[in-house]
């Protein structure tokens, strides 16, 4: 993967900006195991699900000799061990099998068993609780008739829970509705499990692109209070991967330009509803190349990411890199925060004068 067609730039991770490294040429979705010795990962789009041991480096596919079922999108770790898995039984295309019936499993920690299917197709991906076996996913017309109509999307909270059978799912709760060109991805708990952040995404085909925005929300679950924590004009704010302090998240963002689907970057951004974020990544130095799908560490020391390019598919990966978030804290340039009101009085003032 040392260079791209067409005569782009060469991936930015062979030659890395401060505080980034490649951690695998390929692979996509990174997530940290609840010790912080292990990244699951997918091998590759509707692929196997693997794991690299940081220490080593070496991996292992987990799944290529478990069961009929290999077609996978997304990997993540119950705070149990166990790997919560989420794809539809057989790959037919990159609409049905995405946004219709892409589903949860589960597979033990140990990986000697085929993942078992937990009966409940989910919109897009999953958030994980780090005190319980507890997860927060969407439901979607599509994925689910019995919502009625054809753009009605559900937050819901539910139980793992285990018996004699194996795992499945216990308590259930909806926490937040909405319809009417909206789509709610919860993707992460904090606060002890009293709030799930998620993103809200407005750019569907039936509206106009000068309207199109992707918002950061919370849902305080005692209340089921909304607050939102970014919300900017013609831009991508994906919010993707909490940190330990449960003050701050990861954050997918196209602010660099003032349209919806230009190339995105890494930042950090302040859960407190100011808007503050700061940039993490520089792929945005090396087009065509784009990170996002990140996730922070246990300890808060290391971000892994996903690598891909300004027309790939949402999700598709194209390698896999570490940030050093614990040497770039100490840096000026973790200290470099700004607002959207902040950027948007930079553009204006930047604006020739008529």
């Amino acid at each position: 993967m040392s260079d791209t067609p067409g005569g782009a730039s060469p991936n930015p991770l062979l030659d890395p900006p401060p505080f980034h490294q490649m951690l695998l040429d390929y692979g996509e979705r990174p997530y940290w195991s609840p010790d912080g010795k292990r990244i699951a990962f997918v091998e590759s789009n509707y692929g196997d699900i693997c794991e690299i041991d940081m220490e080593t480096r070496k991996v292992r596919n987990l799944t290529k000799h478990l069961g009929d079922h290999h077609s996978f999108l997304r990997v993540l770790f119950l705070p149990n061990g166990d790997y919560l898995l989420i794809g539809p039984k057989e790959f037919k295309n990159r609409d049905i099998s995405r946004h219709v019936e892409s589903e949860l499993w589960i597979m033990d920690k140990d990986a000697k068993r085929p993942p078992k299917p937990l009966g409940r197709r989910i919109y897009e991906g999953c958030g994980v609780s780090t005190i319980a076996n507890r997860i927060t996913y969407a439901l979607s017309s599509r994925t689910t008739p019995e919502l009625g109509g054809t753009d009605r999307w559900e937050a819901h909270v539910t139980e793992i829970v285990y018996d004699e059978n194996g795992p499945r799912l216990g308590e259930d709760r909806v926490i937040y509705r909405t319809q009417g060109g909206y789509r709610c991805e919860p993707q992460d708990f904090r606060h002890n499990d009293k709030e799930v952040i998620m993103a809200e995404y407005y750019n569907s085909h039936r509206t106009h692109p000068d309207h199109w925005r992707c918002t950061v929300k919370g849902v305080h679950l005692d209340t089921l209070e909304v607050r939102v924590y970014i919300d900017e004009p013609t831009t991508h704010n994906e919010c993707e991967g909490i940190f330990p302090d449960g003050e701050h998240i990861c954050l997918e963002s196209s602010c660099d330009y003032e349209n919806f689907f230009p190339p995105i970057d890494l930042w950090k951004l302040k859960l407190d509803g100011t808007g503050r974020r700061v940039r993490m990544t520089r792929l945005i130095d090396s087009p065509p190349w784009r990170a996002s799908n990140s996730n922070i560490s246990p300890d808060g020391k290391w971000m892994a990411f996903m690598i891909n390019q300004y027309d790939s598919e949402p999700g598709y990966g194209m390698g896999l890199g570490l940030f050093d978030v614990e040497a770039w804290e100490k840096s000026a340039y973790a200290q470099q925060w700004e607002t959207p009101q902040e950027r948007a009085m930079a553009r204006n003032s930047a604006q020739p004068k008529t």
